[in-house]
């Protein structure tokens, strides 16, 4: 098995993390909505061939290639305005019924 990691193996590995992260977070699973407005946001660094020395993870070194990468998974809070809403609903319903001018009830 190859250690050389590319950039792809790396967003696969980010994205492995994210979908495994609401498993572990110790709550109690449950049906309830989350109204939190919280989302996985998902970072990727590849400092491989940088000059700049890699400040972003504190851990123990492993002495190999894998040391200048880093996926990082964190919940953060999404702020949308509501006129950014409006206009993503306009679309989605768009999409879903055709482009034939904005969405009413009688539609």
């Amino acid at each position: 098995m190859s250690m050389d990691m590319g950039r792809r193996e790396v967003v696969q590995a980010g994205a492995a993390a994210a979908a495994v992260t609401p498993f572990i977070s110790g709550a109690p699973a449950g049906a309830a909505m989350d109204k939190s407005a919280k989302a996985p946001q998902i970072t990727i660094f590849d400092h491989r061939g940088c000059s700049r020395a890699p400040k972003e993870s504190t851990g123990a070194k492993a002495n190999g290639p894998e040391d200048e990468m880093m996926v990082k998974v964190a919940s953060t809070k999404v702020a949308v305005s509501e006129a950014d809403a409006a206009k993503a609903l306009q679309e989605f319903i768009a999409f879903e019924k055709g482009i034939d001018g904005p969405f009413t009830s009688k539609n």
